[in-house]
């Protein structure tokens, strides 16, 4: 049984329409970016398997155990305006503009965009003064941005291996940040977390 508890509908990890939650299947646990619409409880692997948002949580947690990694925890929200702050520093210092940014976190957005331009895939257009480009097909951008970065909140949304294809078919770099995004370095995507796990 995966057991999902709602954790807060706030942080650096989501986009917007998500609310953290803890993931667990026995022992082994994740925080995980969920539609806001998901129902804390214990679900069956095939009810589990029909949800994008709990989906995500299997995969993470397999990707997890695979490592063996017992828990992945966001960090703190008091960290997490730091973490913003460094992520776009060291974005700009070591790629510059234009961005990719897949997934809409509005905090990571307004720091990244205040700075340089680009575009947001995101799954619904919105009265913001950003670009928006469809996350159904954000590979069609990747060759107007320098780097491609991928929020937490995104995986479930988004076909993040064949992002990393169509990237590395461009010789662009992807770069994903938070906690969760270490169990996806095997793709090739750059790890992003001052306050998270090094494996």
């Amino acid at each position: 049984m995966l057991s999902v508890a709602i954790l807060r509908e706030y942080g650096v990890d989501l986009c917007d329409g998500q609310a953290l939650a803890r993931c667990c299947l026995g022992d082994i646990c994740a925080d995980v970016p969920v539609d806001k619409k998901t129902a804390p409880g214990l679900y069956s692997l095939e009810e589990a398997e029909r949800s994008p948002s709990l989906r995500t949580c299997l995969e993470v947690l397999k990707r997890q155990r695979e490592k063996g990694l017992r828990r992945v925890e966001v960090c703190s929200e008091k960290k997490s305006d730091t973490c913003v702050k460094k992520l776009v520093g060291y974005l700009l210092a070591r790629y510059g503009g234009p961005i990719l940014l897949v997934g809409f976190n509005s905090r990571v957005a307004g720091e990244l965009f205040s700075l340089t331009n680009g575009a947001v895939a995101d799954v619904e257009g919105r009265l913001i003064p950003y670009d928006l480009v469809d996350l159904s097909e954000p590979e069609n951008w990747i060759e107007k941005a320098r780097v491609v970065l991928i929020t937490p909140g995104a995986l479930h949304l988004t076909n993040v291996v064949e992002l990393v294809k169509k990237a590395k078919e461009l010789g662009k770099p992807i770069v994903m940040y938070g906690a969760i995004s270490t169990l996806y370095k095997d793709l090739g995507i750059e790890y992003f977390c001052p306050y998270g796990l090094r494996i």
